[in-house]
């Protein structure tokens, strides 16, 4: 066997110690062989005649991602001295890294280690490590990390500790790209393999902004299939590998990559970095038409802000409210709308043979917050993944009772209440077109559709929407009318 065949073997009988029902409790989702040879070559892409190499591996588990870098390193640069600095919080893993470290440094010359048993978040932040004197504070030439994926709490310890050392972000993982990216000596990599949700949305905003500050997006890889990347521990969120250059020059191009799900069928272009990056918003074209998608969708000028429309949550959350849902519509009842009462471009109320309760019951119709007026809304379903025909499927809501929405939906509205019959319509079938699904799947990594995507995208004027809504056509062909 190979070092990294052993490395992986490591892996492997690592997750079966810890028990497959336990890896979310640190979220221990170890990075698998064809995965870690994937990152390895990004990192190394342009690592060749190097003298020595400054690596660090945060969260190092047992070792893998370290085992694959010095491996390719090696190939490009057989002479250079490579000091290695991994870190690992969990014991247990300790002696199953120490294995793999050791025969590393015993396979090739020039290769030293150390392992370091804490808690990145507080290691990296120590005075001697980050924050002490310019010429003690360590630095690295490359860095290389599988983080942990799990929310930071926002009373918690750690993430009090982070804001101390002005790191501002939601999640673990966040939090270890943008200590690696500060640990970075200038000009050093970065790579990644992370949820995609960092790349957009309100919530990672500040995060997006200080990483950009200091780094530019030098290479990203994605995988068709959630399903595949990390098949053996069951992990469904869409990963995305991304490489990091600690530079103040921002390249003209970014390397996009993609596989089906591990290393199998790999396809690399290069895209412009303004297609990467638009508006602190990181899109990840990885084929022409998602070159294509990104470019027409900047024909629509207007934010929902400029139209007066606001987007939201549905209100009512069913098991909380079951004493409330019925399945008669009866006095003081109004129509419960779920996503299973969406039919391509309308809602059916009731739904024929219904699982849930089809009614709302309130005490009092006019003064309940968790209802919506009478009137016209668009709504949209909130749950679907990238492997659905449809990552937006919008419908029209026209009631002369007020009505209440699933927390499974997003709903449409202008200051809580309808929108005009033909700025619903044309606003139903821009959500609905393809263009606008093509657009979604470049522009968001959620598994979700979340109020807060549909904020930031772009939307045609009033007047485009009325004309869309008047064409006598479907979604596509009106919007291709009206925006060509």
């Amino acid at each position: 066997m190979t070092l990294l065949e052993h490395a992986e073997r490591r892996r492997v009988n690592a997750l079966e110690v810890i028990g497959y029902d336990n890896l979310d409790v640190n979220e221990q989702f170890f990075t698998p062989l064809k995965v870690a040879q994937i990152m390895a070559d990004i990192l190394v892409a342009d690592s060749s005649n190097l003298e020595e190499v400054r690596l660090l591996d945060p969260g190092a588990g047992t070792g893998i991602l370290t085992v694959a870098v010095i491996d390719r390193l090696k190939q490009c640069s057989p002479n250079a001295d490579i000091k290695v600095v991994v870190v690992e919080k969990d014991p247990l893993l300790l002696e199953a890294l120490e294995e793999t470290l050791s025969d590393t440094a015993l396979a090739y010359e020039g290769v030293s280690y150390e392992i370091v048993n804490d808690n990145f978040l507080y290691w990296a932040t120590e005075s001697d490590t980050l924050f002490g004197d310019p010429g003690s504070v360590r630095e690295f030439d490359l860095v290389i990390q599988n983080p942990p994926y799990s929310k930071l709490s926002a009373q918690g310890v750690e993430n009090q500790h982070l804001k101390k050392c002005g790191i501002t972000t939601p999640n673990i993982y966040a939090a270890f790209m943008a200590l690696g990216n500060k640990l970075l000596a200038k000009g050093g990599v970065m790579v990644s393999i992370t949820p995609r949700s960092w790349m957009n949305g309100t919530y990672f905003s500040k995060f997006r902004n200080d990483l950009f500050r200091e780094s530019y997006l030098s290479a990203i890889h994605t995988f068709e299939s959630r399903r595949d990347v990390f098949k053996d521990t069951g992990v469904l969120q869409e990963s995305v590998v991304t490489a990091l250059t600690k530079s103040g020059v921002v390249p003209s191009e970014v390397a996009i990559s993609s596989s089906k799900s591990q290393a199998h069928d790999i396809a690399t272009r290069r895209v412009p970095y303004s297609s990467v990056l638009v508006n602190g918003v990181v899109f990840v074209p990885a084929t022409d038409d998602d070159v294509s998608a990104v470019e027409w969708i900047s024909r629509a000028s207007c934010q929902l802000e400029d139209l007066k429309i606001k987007v939201s949550t549905g209100r009512v959350v069913d098991f909380r409210t079951r004493k409330r849902l019925v399945d008669i519509e009866g006095q003081n009842t109004v129509p419960m709308v779920y996503p299973a009462n969406f039919q391509p471009g309308k809602l059916t109320h009731p739904t024929p043979n219904p699982k849930k309760p089809q009614y709302y019951k309130s005490d009092d119709i006019n003064l309940d917050k968790n209802l919506v007026p009478p009137g016209i809304y668009v709504l949209v379903k909130r749950f679907s993944a990238k492997e659905e025909r449809r990552r937006i499927t919008a419908a029209i809501w026209d009631s002369t009772s007020s009505a209440a929405f699933d927390n499974k939906t997003n709903f449409f509205h202008i200051g809580g209440e309808g929108i005009p019959p033909k700025i619903a319509e044309g606003l139903c079938k821009w959500l609905n077109s393809k263009r606008v699904d093509s657009f979604f799947r470049v522009f968001s990594g959620h598994t979700q559709v979340n109020a807060t995507d549909l904020r930031m995208m772009p939307y045609p004027t009033l007047e485009q929407l009325e004309k869309i809504a008047e064409t006598d056509a479907d979604a596509d062909d009106s919007v291709e009318m009206v925006m060509d």
